[in-house]
């Protein structure tokens, strides 16, 4: 249905047909208008144009800024690993992603993961301008010339472990636990860390300790290194059973910041640590935790480090 016509002043001319806009969620009708040549425009009218002009510069800007923030997800989500180094990590990460499910089969034969993994597959195969072979995987509708592609095998037969060094064992290790526990993750960046494929404290763990990885999260996220990394030492400690977010964090500044520092105290120690900071951060909610909690978290991080399973000595 038409628009009526708006009455317009002896001054004021139309420049264009109304349309319907939306600024700051709220919809109306946009009318261009101009002055008429042989009349200028009066000081209110002025001031009232110029405000309209200054809201639609202010929306424009937003959704300029919103296509340049699509197209630079939208240029993560097509660039596709062409380096050495890109197909190693992903292999590895699959692989561990793989072990640490089959090491917790309760399984009394054996305590290994993969007794063998096979990967067969066409690839694209160039060499760039500095002589390095570059490559990547031939995806649905891809059009390219059947010369120019490759065939990369890969055979993986792991040797059975010994100990259950770098293994998450059920018992002592919790990588499950959801990524929503991480301190200071928005719902927006939780929701794009869970488009990427990642959902849980370990799998994050996996990916945000790779430097190259790295700057595809920054990029993913909107954050510095420097946050990156703070997530991922709390992603870490988040791994051992009965540790949350606010629980992480009063490890980090109570000095058992990694498993290895945790592994180099005493029980006590660490117990002594935590009530302090606990008692100090009250707003953090971190839950309680005493000498059995502490003793657990040190055999915990020994055992993923392989080392003796007796407590350690108490280094103050």
């Amino acid at each position: 249905m038409p628009l009526p016509p708006l009455s317009e002043p002896n001054n004021i001319k139309r420049v264009g047909s109304e349309r319907l806009v939306r600024i700051d969620g709220v919809s109306g009708i946009f009318t261009p208008l101009g002055s008429a040549a042989e009349q200028p425009m009066g000081a209110d009218e002025r001031a009232n144009l110029q405000a309209v002009i200054d809201a639609l510069k202010q929306e424009l800007s937003s959704v300029q800024s919103e296509k340049q923030e699509a197209e630079q997800q939208l240029g993560l989500l097509r660039d596709r690993p062409s380096a050495p180094d890109d197909f190693a990590n992903a292999v590895q990460q699959s692989l561990d992603e793989l072990q640490g499910r089959m090491a917790t089969m309760h399984n009394p034969m054996s305590n290994f993961a993969v007794r063998e993994f096979k990967l067969e597959a066409s690839v694209f195969v160039q060499v760039s301008a500095l002589g390095n072979i570059e490559y990547r995987f031939v995806q649905p509708g891809d059009k390219i010339e059947p010369a120019a592609l490759s065939k990369l095998s890969l055979d993986v037969v792991p040797v059975p472990k010994s100990n259950l060094a770098g293994v998450w064992s059920t018992e002592l290790f919790q990588p499950e636990l959801a990524l929503g526990g991480l301190p200071g993750l928005t719902d927006d960046q939780l929701k794009r860390l869970e488009g990427a494929g990642l959902f849980s404290v370990g799998e994050f763990l996996q990916v945000g300790t790779r430097a190259r990885a790295q700057v595809t999260l920054q990029a993913l996220l909107g954050t510095e290194r420097q946050q990156l990394q703070r997530w991922a030492q709390q992603a870490a400690l988040m791994c051992l059973r009965g540790v949350n977010g606010a629980a992480a964090m009063v490890l980090i500044e109570a000095g058992f910041g990694n498993f290895e520092l945790l592994a180099a105290h005493a029980p006590e120690t660490v117990a002594r640590g935590y009530a302090r900071v606990r008692a100090m951060h009250k707003d953090w909610a971190a839950p309680v935790a005493g000498i059995a909690w502490a003793r657990q978290w040190v055999r915990a991080a020994r055992q993923y480090l392989g080392l003796p399973e007796e407590t350690a000595a108490d280094s103050g």
